[in-house]
């Protein structure tokens, strides 16, 4: 994985901005949106961050 591919083109948000934010107590896509801003213009990405998200989280 590299965490400088962007996964988020409207906020220009990368994998490596949503691990930081994860690693920071972002658990769930509404965290991770707040955090970071990713999902939150277009939504065309939205899939794919939760997806992101349920690969990387650590329940």
């Amino acid at each position: 994985m590299n965490p400088e591919k962007i996964i988020c083109p409207c906020k220009k948000v990368s994998k490596g901005d949503i691990l930081k934010a994860m690693a920071k107590g972002a658990k769930r896509y509404k965290d991770v949106r707040a955090a970071t801003g990713a999902g939150s213009k277009c939504g065309k990405c939205e899939k794919e961050i939760r997806q992101f998200i349920k690969k990387h989280r650590d329940d």
